[in-house]
């Protein structure tokens, strides 16, 4: 009897022994998407280095453009990511108004539509947390001025405006909403951190945004 002990235990030992020396394996960080205009592609760098460790930032090369074309490129640039999380935007790009016809490059009842599909398509397709952020804002009289020749205008109101609808539908779809606008200062120090095209962002502009977006995405990681 007293044999059955030792018959036993051995190749427990033995056992034991391969799984302490086997190497562990570290779990590959969850993957998170960007996606949205130049604001985007400028922020991107500050968000990456922030989450370094903790999240791989997958930033695609393109500007994003218009809901339309985001919707146009969602297999390409979001669905075979198969990431855990995606923050997006679009915006400035749909409010272009053609100055001949006072056209909007996206009505705006497409824009609802295109933001909700794309919210349901990455949900359906991925499965990963879905996550918008508001169109940052436009200086007018700079802008104007940017765009003397253009065909287009970008104006502060139709910011506003298409803002107002893409935080009903994602009030509807339960969409966390990253207000980029919630980075930046009152109107006179937000001034300062924007380029003479009325759009764009300085590097201590692109930072604050970047920074709002790193702190935002990270409170939703898996």
């Amino acid at each position: 009897m007293r044999i059955i002990p030792s018959i036993v235990s051995g190749p427990m030992i033995v056992i034991a022994s391969a799984l302490a020396i086997e190497p562990a394996v570290a779990a590959e960080p969850p993957k998170v998407v960007l996606v949205g205009d130049s604001i985007r592609l400028s922020y991107a760098p500050t968000v990456e280095a922030q989450l370094a460790g903790k999240a791989t930032i997958v930033s695609p090369k393109p500007n994003g453009g218009d809901s339309q074309n985001v919707l146009k490129h969602l297999d390409e640039w979001v669905i075979r990511e198969k990431p855990a999380v995606v923050h997006f935007n679009c915006g400035i790009h749909d409010t272009k108004k053609t100055k001949a016809t006072g056209a909007f490059q996206v009505s705006p009842d497409q824009y609802e539509a295109n933001l909700r599909t794309i919210v349901t398509r990455i949900r359906k397709e991925t499965g990963a947390v879905v996550l918008f952020a508001t169109t940052t804002p436009i200086l007018d009289d700079r802008a104007a001025q940017a765009r003397t020749k253009a065909e287009y205008e970008l104006r502060q109101a139709a910011v506003d405006q298409y803002n107002q609808i893409a935080l009903k539908v994602m009030a509807e779809l339960d969409v966390p909403v990253d207000d980029l606008r919630a980075a930046l200062p009152d109107a006179e120090g937000t001034a300062k951190l924007m380029t003479p095209d009325g759009v764009h962002f300085t590097q201590e502009g692109r930072q604050r945004l970047g920074t709002c977006v790193a702190a935002f995405v990270a409170k939703h990681l898996p």
